[in-house]
């Protein structure tokens, strides 16, 4: 039951729905997300992923059935949720006029970082996205690319224990998207939780330990890539996403 499952998952919904207006987005998912997993909600633009994790990361309410994040309900604790986790949105809103250092410092002092941990951060970051001197230019200067680069930092700045990442290389050349992939990973293999949604099934079959196809607002199936393709008689993830979404119209 995931009422009680909640309390030892990272990440859980139980009959979530959401509504807006006579447009139902989310339509009574249920599923849990284990620490040191990488799950993948899988849709198309529409589906209802990014309303999904917007539940989670406490931007919008659920109409009905209940989302935690370590144990603790959305709706009833949104502070103490926002302090556990990271969230980068599909189209990430960041201060033109800021340079990339300012923003993340920005951010850093708001969630009370030491200033050290802040500098090592930015040290890494700067290192392994390549940010270079663009670190030190104004946002408003930035390619499309570099400034998804920041966003990503900016979710991960304080190594929360759940990081919700809404299309992550969207933006991204080839290899800063493996790059990207496989930072991913090894943040999940180091313990902790990331959620992510794609469009890709070629991202969601490389990089998940899970996957969720969603369509319409409804789960249409859920397992692990192979699993998945399995249990629809496919050998992709990519056949078993047409054929899950194709049969349930």
């Amino acid at each position: 039951m995931v009422g009680h499952g909640c309390l030892v998952n990272m990440l859980a919904t139980w009959n979530l729905s959401k509504s807006f207006g006579k447009v139902v987005a989310v339509d009574d998912i249920t599923f849990e997300v284990k620490k040191g997993e990488v799950f993948g909600l899988l849709g198309t633009n529409g589906a209802g992923k990014t309303t999904t994790m917007k539940i989670f990361a406490c931007l919008i309410k659920p109409t009905s059935g209940m989302a935690y994040v370590d144990g603790l309900d959305v709706a009833q604790r949104p502070m103490d949720v926002k302090e556990r986790i990271g969230y980068l949105p599909e189209m990430p809103a960041l201060y033109e006029k800021l340079t990339g250092r300012e923003f993340l410092m920005m951010l850093g002092s708001l969630r009370a970082m030491p200033s050290g941990v802040l500098d090592r951060r930015l040290e890494e970051f700067s290192r392994t996205l390549e940010l270079g001197e663009a670190l030190d230019m104004e946002i408003g200067t930035y390619s499309k690319g570099m400034r998804q680069r920041v966003a990503f930092a900016s979710s991960m700045l304080h190594e929360p224990p759940v990081l919700m990442l809404d299309e992550p290389t969207s933006g991204l050349d080839p290899r800063f998207s493996k790059m990207v992939k496989n930072w991913i990973r090894e943040y999940a293999d180091q313990g902790h939780t990331v959620l992510m949604s794609t469009h890709v099934t070629e991202i969601a079959e490389s990089l998940c330990d899970r996957v969720a196809v969603i369509h319409k607002g409804k789960i249409q199936g859920m397992d692990n890539p192979k699993a998945l393709a399995a249990s629809v008689g496919v050998v992709s993830l990519e056949d078993a996403f047409v054929k899950l979404v194709e049969r349930r119209g």
